[in-house]
């Protein structure tokens, strides 16, 4: 809880991966990927409850068998689908989305990102951070270009890098209410020109970005477990 709001996490995770099946239950030196994101939400001074939103009964089994909750969803084809259908039943607040990959994100960042959004009475935060050389040869990233320091638009591989483009991390913080309409917004740029989730949001609601500065390695396909292992080690 921050300021008499309530905050609930919402990790989204599925086994069909396409760029990495199975990468939930992979280790990273000996724990399963989505228990340690799960992990790094359970530090944090704000969340006041953590879930695991999932299709598949081998995570829900999982991460129950280490006291986590987790409810079973219907197949989307987005992840914030699966965070939606989960938030339209919650009596929060608000919702944190910590995607299910992303085991080198800092708990104080996801507090520091509930107090701005909570402080701001922001409708959606959008963590980022500033583009690197590394990111334009990465075709995991996604950019974001701003407008009046709003998110207009994300995709990869964008075709210019001017100042007013950013990378995306894979958090975000929302209104319940926001988060929940979800499946009532426009899905035209994300079904057919491979748009990335967010978008659907931009043009309703506002975006805000915040930046947490620094590159995370998110778990995209099988050679980032060895990446992130060596960052641990380090």
């Amino acid at each position: 809880m921050y300021k008499n709001k309530t905050i609930d996490c919402v990790i989204p995770a599925r086994m069909s991966s396409s760029r990495f099946p199975g990468k939930p239950l992979v280790k990273i030196n000996g724990r399963e990927l989505v228990l340690r994101v799960a992990d790094i939400v359970n530090e944090s001074k704000f969340v006041d409850r953590i879930i695991i939103a999932t299709e598949d009964l081998v995570i829900k089994s999982r991460v129950e068998s280490e006291g986590y909750e987790a409810m079973i969803t219907g197949k989307h084809y987005t992840c914030t689908h699966r965070v939606a259908e989960v938030a339209k039943d919650l009596k929060t607040d608000f919702v944190f989305n910590l995607q299910g990959d992303e085991p080198e994100i800092d708990y104080k960042d996801i507090d520091k990102i509930i107090e701005f959004g909570i402080d701001n009475d922001c409708d959606m935060v959008q963590p980022s951070r500033p583009v690197t050389d590394e990111d334009l040869e990465d075709d995991d990233t996604v950019q974001m270009i701003l407008n009046n320091g709003k998110v207009l638009h994300m995709e990869r591989n964008l075709p210019t890098i001017t100042d007013n483009v950013i990378s995306q991390v894979g958090m975000y913080f929302y209104k319940r209410e926001v988060v929940a309409d979800y499946p009532n917004l426009d899905m035209t740029w994300i079904k057919h020109w491979g748009g990335l989730d967010t978008i659907a949001f931009c043009g309703k609601y506002d975006v805000i970005p915040f930046d947490i500065h620094t590159r995370t390695q998110a778990i995209d396909r099988p050679h980032h477990i060895h990446i992130v292992e060596q960052h641990l080690a380090a």
